[in-house]
């Protein structure tokens, strides 16, 4: 009825016997007095929580057929059928997968190869009463039987002899892996047997293949469970083999001596097959047998300190172990089950660290192997053991050989991880995950001193991010075709990289905050795979190489400073023959050994940082960096498709002021870093985006850091450097021909040379030096270009920018050859104390060796500031030809001529005996080539009355006498024409006329103090009141002073130079003063005039006594 309950579903005759067998074995189980090696700990009575297998078929790849048997031909219209009926076979076939029998005279046939269960056929009897023995066995006792042969044990305690007889005839030692591995092996040797034979009827066909579909459903199952549980059947007996997942080891690594090899036929071609057939189970958990392998691999690579330069322990080195994981992640199931396992990424275990996500992740053992000092120096010290002694082929041999086995281990890391990826999205986001967290742990590699023991290892983080760079190979196609997907928000959508505390572009940090805080409740989009791959590759940019190549940096630092102090010691030859000549050389062989030491890490970083391959893959990601960060300032946002065009916009545009800094700074150092060291392969790149990028960035207030635009320069100067195959350099030509470097090349040079006065670094002063020397070799590069030229002097029409440079120029000239001239006369000094060598030998020790040690400095800082000095000096005699204007200016011309005396008087005066040192080109000083240049600007200037003028008021240097002397010079070595010596003589002739008219007026009486600038104590021709202090100066003073320093020179306040306002008051008082003291002049010459007309008192010769010498 239908009100009353239902009556429960008897019993199959399977769940039947399946019950009876657990219950016979929870009686039979004995404690163990030891686990199995390997096995995890637990008791060995088998557990009753069986999984039964759900019934889902898998489809099985076919394995080599068996040796051929000839082919039955039919006729036509019938089908073939198979030699066995399907009873016999199903018997058959089972048994012969199963190797078990319900037949004793089966199994003492096979010589008890064939498993008796008697325990199974007692029951089948008794729960089948119309069935009797021999029984022959179906596919619906599979389970029962499969059941009762993984509960053999030789543990069993029986007192039946046929029973006795099975379990000794057991393979020896076999585990229940080995054995269903065997199973299933021969299940799918049975199952080819069906799907070749042609012809065959496909009813019987699928009949029989449903059988061996259960068979197998069952194998694998139980194939799981007993390698997630290894206890759940008696194994008590095994010896000398791991069990549960490390079972599968032999077969994933061949030649390990870790265990046993199997007894079964199973190879290591067949575990892919096993795993797939796992990986579609319901019971399994691949995840939890797969990593355990994963994991015993990575312990062995840190317990066996296996490195890239050695091989194994055993057979096995880090080869077969990356061999082994790759080839399970080929497996797109084994692939996302990696990432399921509990060590894949331990960022989230409490107190997790930078080194632990390192050692403890799953594949971090395997990241991590590299050729840096920090993590393998038996590297090091192995390829390169003495690299003073070595010649550059060993050096290069032993780097290419480095480099070889460096690119197998990162492309197969990165197949790893790409398999891991394409296994789905859930196994994607887990490797980006991982990734992030590497990031975050390791924000404090970027700061300027590491505690290497709070961060992950230089190599770790590296190939990371050569992944990284392969995975956006390919969006970094010659077209950036896919440069619209980057996603400009990323950083404010995804918390995956932390730029809170970074530099920004243009922003305060209070700035950064807001526009980065999301509103409440905002569901935000999530990033697309392109833009997670680009920020993430900016990041590790930044944490990776660049971290690196500091490190590089300071290693070659301290490697030169220790040369130079052997050096020093071994030039000191005073400590030999002395008590402490032995203490004092063993100190210099440690110092040797010290040396060597850093000498063969600095060529292990080099195997890395200067393989071209990276270098390419990383400057190819830069083009994409600089394309991107052009297309955020350009208006139209359609940069590269179509190019960019100046000038653009005085505003930052947000997005860009919001970026962190180290964008362009991490691109900026590497070409930098790459200039120098791979040249070639910069070569061998497209510049065009790069020549872009550089003036885009040097002509706009976009980027604020002086020290970003100074780093421009100088990778346009190496690049610009003669190389083997081009003489101007693989930027030279580019330069001369690129759109915009053709107009905005010369007034981008001239704003760097100006910015760069202030860096905010702590060698600021120095630094400028070399940016500025790198700015005029530059501009002796593309000199001859007539358009280059016509750029500057278009931009030498604004004015204020351009005397701003002018005046820097001029201050870099004067400083540096009046120190490194100064410093000639130093080493002269030393050079003639030392000539005497009986009283050099007289003094004392210590003072010897301070006046060495003394010109040995000397002898740097000359070089060097002569070498600046008269390139800068160069560059003056250049820009004074094309552009003049700007070099007569009242704040300029003054100082310009009063330099040019002063340098003319050092190098023609009467003391330019005192530069007369030994090898003088040692020195970079060429004073003829000084000497000519100084005189070639004159030459330029020299007809312009503002210049005449201010040589002319130069009571310092300057005299007729001077250019006399500097006349004879250049007659005697030739470096001047008679006709351009004609004209300075006119030069000076009229310079002569204007410092008299000069003394004349001086002689006209007393200028009143209100006209004297308070600074220069010259007459004020334009008087302007300051802002601050109210004081009156000369507007040419004032604007002198302000062109280096924004203050008012009387209080230091801070000025801006729209709030000075002319004194007009004061100014017509001293036009008129001037006025009137050229009247009294022109009176006095008048009456100076009539008194020579006059005759002489008595009539004579006028006295010669009396008379100018020079008449």
């Amino acid at each position: 009825m239908a009100d009353q309950p239902e009556e429960a579903t008897p019993l199959s005759d399977q769940d039947k016997i399946r019950l009876k067998r657990i219950a016979k074995l929870q009686a039979q189980a004995q404690p163990s007095p030891s686990s199995a090696a390997g096995a995890e700990a637990g008791p060995s009575t088998p557990r009753v929580q069986l999984k039964r297998p759900n019934p889902v078929p898998a489809p099985a790849a076919p394995t080599p057929a068996p040796k051929a048997k000839p082919i039955t031909v039919h006729p036509a219209g019938t089908s073939a059928r198979f030699a066995e009926p399907f009873d016999a076979w199903e018997d058959a076939v089972i048994s012969r997968v199963l190797q078990v029998t319900l037949n004793r005279d089966q199994a003492e046939a096979s010589n008890w190869s064939l498993a008796y269960l008697k325990e199974a056929e007692r029951e089948l009897l008794d729960e089948n009463k119309q069935l009797s023995a021999p029984l022959k066995i179906t596919a619906d006792w599979t389970d029962s039987l499969l059941l009762a042969r993984l509960s053999l044990s030789p543990a069993t305690m029986t007192d039946d002899p046929e029973v006795l007889t099975v379990i000794a005839s057991l393979p020896e030692n076999e585990t229940l892996f080995e054995y269903l591995a065997g199973c299933w092996k021969r299940e799918r040797a049975e199952r080819y047997k069906i799907v070749a034979k042609k012809g065959a009827d496909p009813k019987e066909v699928a009949q029989r293949l449903e059988v061996l579909n259960t068979l197998k459903r069952l194998i694998i199952s139980y194939l799981g469970l007993v390698l997630e549980d290894p206890t759940m059947f008696p194994q008590d007996h095994i010896t000398n083999k791991p069990l549960g997942p490390l079972e599968l080891r032999p077969l994933l690594l061949p030649s390990s001596t870790a265990a046993t090899a199997s007894s079964t036929s199973v190879s290591a071609q067949d575990l892919p097959g096993i795993l797939q057939d796992l990986s579609a189970s319901p019971d399994a958990s691949v995840a939890s047998l797969v990593g355990p392998l994963v994991a015993q691999s990575a312990h062995d690579i840190l317990a066996n300190k296996l490195d890239i330069g050695g091989g194994g322990q055993g057979g096995v080195g880090w080869r077969e172990h990356i061999a082994a994981v790759h080839s399970l992640s080929e497996l797109k199931a084994v692939a996302a089950a990696l990432t399921e396992y509990p060590s894949w990424d331990v960022s989230g275990v409490p107190g997790a660290t930078a080194p632990g996500l390192e050692l403890y992740s799953l594949l971090g053992p395997f990241l991590r192997l590299s050729v840096f000092p920090e993590a393998f120096p038996n590297i090091a010290a192995s390829y390169f053991p003495s690299p003073t002694d070595m010649g550059h082929g060993d050096i290069d041999s032993a780097s290419k050989n480095l480099r070889g086995t460096l690119a197998n281990v990162q492309t197969s890391l990165f197949r790893i991880m790409d398999n891991i990826v394409r296994a789905g999205p859930k196994p994607r986001e887990a490797v980006l995950s991982l990734i992030g967290h590497v990031a975050l742990a390791n924000v404090k590699r970027a700061a300027m001193r590491v505690d290497p023991r709070t961060v992950s290892t230089h190599g770790f983080v590296i190939n990371l991010h050569n992944i990284l760079l392969s995975f956006a190979a390919p969006f970094m196609d010659s077209t950036f075709s896919k440069i619209d997907k980057i996603d400009p928000l990323y950083y404010k959508y995804s918390n995956r990289i932390d730029i809170k505390e970074i530099t920004k572009m243009q922003a305060t940090q209070l700035e950064s905050d807001e526009y980065y805080a999301n509103a409440a409740g905002e569901t935000l989009p999530t990033p697309n795979f392109i833009s997670e791959i680009f920020f993430l590759s900016t990041a590790f940019f930044h944490i990776g190489p660049m971290s690196a190549i500091k490190e590089h940096k300071g290693l070659g630092q301290q490697l030169n400073q220790m040369k130079r102090q052997i050096e020093e010691i071994e030039a000191d030859t005073t400590w030999r023959g002395t008590p402490g000549e032995a203490q004092t050389q063993s100190e210099i062989d440690r110092a040797k050994k010290r040396r060597e030491r850093f000498n063969s890490e600095l060529h292990a970083y080099e195997v890395q940082l200067l393989d071209s391959e990276y270098v390419t893959r990383c400057l190819g990601f830069g083009n994409l960096v600089m394309a991107w960060l052009v297309r955020m300032v350009d208006p139209k946002k359609a940069h590269p498709q179509v190019a960019i065009t100046l000038p653009l916009p005085e505003e930052t545009p947000l997005a860009f002021r919001m970026l962190p800094e180290y964008l362009i700074e991490d691109i900026t150092e590497f070409l930098s870093f790459a200039s120098r060291y791979t040249p070639h392969v910069l070569a061998d790149s497209s510049q065009d985006e790069l020549v872009t990028f550089m003036l885009v960035f040097l002509s706009t207030p976009y980027v604020k850091n002086p020290y970003l635009k100074g780093q421009f320069v100088e990778i346009m100067y190496f690049l610009t450097r003669p190389t083997q195959r081009n003489q101007r350099g693989s930027l030279g030509d580019v330069l001369n021909f690129h759109p915009l470097a053709l107009k905005n090349l010369m007034p981008c040079l001239l704003t760097a040379y100006v910015q760069i006065e202030i860096t905010g670094s702590h060698t600021q002063f120095y630094d400028k030096f070399n940016t500025r020397y790198y700015i005029t070799q530059i501009f002796k590069l593309v000199w001859s270009n007539p358009t280059h030229r016509e750029s500057l002097k278009i931009e030498s029409t604004h004015l204020d920018r351009y005397v701003r440079f002018a005046n820097l120029l001029m201050n870099d000239t004067t400083f540096l050859l009046d120190e490194g001239i100064g410093l000639l006369a130093k080493i002269l000094e030393i050079q003639k104390l030392m000539d005497d060598t009986e009283a050099w030998a007289a003094r004392p020790v210590a003072e010897r060796q301070e006046q060495e040690k003394l010109l040995r400095q000397h002898e740097g800082a000359a070089k060097t500031d002569l070498d600046l000095g008269h390139e800068s000096l160069r560059l003056l005699k250049l820009f004074t030809l094309e552009t003049k204007e700007p070099f007569l200016t009242p704040e300029i011309v003054d100082r310009l001529a009063a330099m040019l005396d002063m340098n003319l008087n050092m190098l023609a005066g009467p003391r330019c005996q005192d530069l007369k040192v030994r090898e003088p080109e040692k020195y970079k000083f060429r004073p003829k080539e000084l000497l000519a240049d100084v005189l070639q600007i004159f030459l330029q200037l020299g007809p312009h009355l503002e210049f005449q003028e201010a040589v002319a008021k130069d009571g310092r240097s300057y005299s007729r006498d001077l250019f006399e002397r500097a006349d004879r010079f250049a007659r005697k070595t030739a470096i001047k024409t008679d006709d351009e010596l004609a004209i300075l003589k006119a030069v000076v002739e009229r310079v002569e006329e204007l410092k008299a008219a000069e003394e004349e007026d001086d002689a006209m009486g007393e200028v009143p103090d209100d006209f004297l600038d308070p600074l220069t104590y010259d007459i004020m021709r334009d008087p302007v009141i300051l802002p601050s202090s109210k004081t009156i100066v000369d507007r040419s003073t004032i604007k002198q002073h302000y062109l280096s320093d924004a203050t008012d020179p009387f209080n230091r306040v801070p000025l801006k130079w729209e709030d000075i306002h002319e004194a007009t008051e004061l100014k017509e008082q001293i036009t008129a003063f001037l006025a009137q003291r050229k009247l009294n002049r022109k009176s006095a010459q008048a009456d100076a005039g009539a008194a020579l007309d006059a005759p002489m008192d008595g009539g004579g010769a006028p006295d010669p006594d009396a008379m100018p010498v020079d008449l």
